[in-house]
């Protein structure tokens, strides 16, 4: 995929359908089966990790590879050349060739909820917007309205990955051969064709349902990871850190909060001030947050000071 330095820095959420089951042996009798940790976004905002099991991609067909290949781009917007803008580049699964204006639909409002949040309203007339013209067999995605519901669709998309509801997957390897067709690709979200609630987030892009309109704040979350390095700042209770120092500007071990020292005491977008609050980076305990609740806890939130400037810092770094 032709990426302008762009590094996406988290894996968030799911596991896909379309994907190869584990070998066989590589869970041996009376050993548990590999599992990963991701996201869980409920409506009311807040975030949840669950343990779904490990699985592993095939590799994406020669038929899969022609048909991206001849994929259509438009844009959504353009605002210059790609050397000096953002590349942001939409992907849809579950729309038919009939379908490709709903499609376009869907993508417009989700990157006009993106855009109308900062810091990227402040960057809006700075970043091209790609669709790429991803055309299904079917129209929706699988386990849609309800488990058992199959449909052939170019990017395997589905709800109830590892058993969760809401959890809305792909094969990651196929939306990125379709992404790829784009001038150039700094972000990529992909849209589902279903009216329900859902999201997720991979190391190198974030799904949501295209016709649903709280799930847009999902994708502005993970943006938060794949572009400006944020980690996640909720917690599961009971549990406490002894790593080293975390690299993500918004987390620390240190309960003075020196590694944002600047910021201290100031107001944040988010609500209250800029201090060091215990839990964040997925721990109660030995680890703090810079605010009492940012989007990059509750996706509801704003971004507080430290994920603003972190994402200014990213946005603006491809912009000439």
């Amino acid at each position: 995929m032709r990426r302008r330095g762009s590094i996406f820095l988290t894996a968030a959420v799911l596991c896909a359908t379309g994907l190869a089951a584990l070998p066989a042996g590589s869970a041996t009798a009376g050993t548990p089966e590999p599992t990963e940790s991701r996201e869980v976004f409920s409506p009311d905002g807040t975030i949840t990790p669950v343990k779904v099991p490990k699985q592993v991609e095939a590799p994406v067909a020669k038929a899969d590879v022609k048909a991206a290949a001849a994929a259509n781009v438009t844009a959504i917007q353009d605002t210059g050349p790609s050397a000096s803008r953002f590349d942001m580049v939409i992907v849809g699964d579950g729309y038919t060739a009939s379908q490709m204006g709903l499609l376009r639909q869907h993508a417009q409002a989700k990157w006009n909820e993106i855009a109308a949040t900062a810091p990227w309203n402040k960057y809006r007339q700075s970043v091209n917007v790609w669709l790429v013209n991803v055309v299904s067999n079917q129209s929706g995605v699988d386990n849609d309205p309800v488990q058992g519901v199959n449909r052939d669709t170019a990017l395997d998309m589905a709800f109830f990955c590892g058993g969760t509801p809401h959890l809305l997957c792909l094969n990651e390897a196929k939306a990125k051969s379709y992404a790829a067709q784009a001038p150039e690709v700094d972000a990529i979200v992909a849209v589902g064709n279903s009216t329900k609630y859902g999201g997720a987030g991979y190391p190198s892009l974030s799904t949501v349902a295209g016709g649903n309109p709280d799930s847009g704040r999902i994708a502005i979350h993970e943006l938060g990871h794949s572009v400006g390095g944020l980690a996640d700042e909720y917690y599961t209770p009971g549990t406490t850190y002894s790593g080293a120092e975390p690299q993500a500007p918004n987390v620390t071990t240190d309960p003075r909060g020196s590694k944002w020292a600047s910021y201290l005491g100031q107001s944040t977008p988010d609500g209250g001030v800029i201090g060091a609050y215990q839990g964040g980076n997925y721990y109660e305990r030995g680890i703090y947050r810079p605010s009492q609740d940012s989007l990059m806890r509750n996706i509801n939130k704003e971004f507080n000071l430290l994920g603003l400037a972190a994402m200014n810092r990213a946005i603006s770094s491809r912009i000439h």
